[in-house]
């Protein structure tokens, strides 16, 4: 099993609103050679149908700046949980739903897997030019009772053993972003329709700051010493979006196009007062409450093109 330092090497952007230019040096050419196909489950941050504020996700700049020589195979949805039985969401959760909508979707033929491709017909899926995503954990809030932040980061290995047990070969996981500092769980933040019953803002961020760090933390130790014995023969990439960000938060400048760099408002910001309970929103340049905008995303893009490959 191969791991992946995701910000061994930078890959230049510019990136203005929905619009991105990038420096890729050896990026898609070089990537488009051996990935054909990426498999992305996960929440939000993912999901290519239910766009949060009308932004563009990640998974569709692949396909746009691969020139549409990597199909992409969205399984993301907004909202969603690794598992509602660890943590219960009116939401499709990877395990519950997306899992089985990709079992659904794919069969094998003369040895061969294949799923179903944009004109409803069966096309191939070869597990050497697949690369498998996950990028999960914004919504591991209100777990079941006796469950922690070990059984809410297992469960993505769980994710990988279904998939594995299925062919697939080649996984990427996406580790969470510092939530501490996006508006909904920043010390300075404010209640949203999300969260509106009282709470000490300071303790929230530090508390989400922990968990956070933790969870990565042992996707980190788990990804490096446990599954090796686990998926022999597998290629699994960790990729540090935590220190992506923050270092998009702490140095914009590096990142985005000035003069002036807007890291910390939002696209919507509806903030919820104790006093009437009434919804008082505005309309803000950046993502809103914990959702990246369309630039953001461009630039996560351009960081993965430029990292070590998975697939080689």
């Amino acid at each position: 099993m191969d791991l992946v330092d995701p910000l061994s090497r930078y890959a230049g952007s510019i990136c203005s609103g929905l619009r991105c230019v990038f420096c890729w040096a050896n990026g898609v050419s070089a990537a488009s050679k051996s990935l054909k196909n990426l498999v992305a489950f996960g929440d939000s941050y993912t999901d290519k149908v239910n766009v949060g504020d009308g932004g563009i996700p990640w998974p569709l700049y692949v396909e746009s700046y691969s020139n549409r020589t990597v199909s992409v195979y969205d399984f993301a949805r907004s909202g969603g949980t690794c598992s509602n039985k660890i943590t219960p969401r009116p939401f499709p959760p990877v395990m519950e739903t997306q899992i089985p909508t990709y079992t659904a979707n794919v069969t094998t033929k003369s040895g061969n897997t294949q799923i179903i491709g944009p004109n409803g017909t069966y096309v191939p899926l070869a597990s050497k030019d697949t690369l498998y995503s996950i990028w999960i954990g914004r919504t591991f809030d209100r777990p079941s009772a006796g469950i922690s932040i070990v059984n809410t980061t297992s469960c993505v290995f769980d994710w990988m053993k279904a998939l594995y047990d299925q062919g697939a070969r080649n996984f990427l996981l996406q580790n969470m972003v510092p939530l501490h500092l996006a508006p909904m769980y920043a010390a300075d933040g404010y209640p949203t329709k999300f969260w509106s019953a009282p709470h000490n803002q300071t303790e929230w961020s530090i508390l989400m700051a922990e968990l956070v760090r933790s969870g990565n933390e042992l996707w980190a130790l788990r990804t490096k010493y446990i599954a090796p014995s686990l998926f022999p023969g597998a290629r699994i990439g960790l990729f540090d979006s935590y220190g992506l960000f923050l270092d998009i938060y702490n140095n914009p400048a590096k990142y985005l196009v000035g003069p002036t760099y807007n890291v910390k408002d939002v696209v919507n910001a509806c903030k919820f007062p104790y006093d009437n309970g009434t919804l008082v929103c505005n309309t803000q340049p950046n993502p809103r409450g914990t959702h990246i905008s369309g630039g953001t995303n461009c630039i996560l893009l351009s960081r993965q093109i430029a990292s070590s490959h998975v697939i080689s």
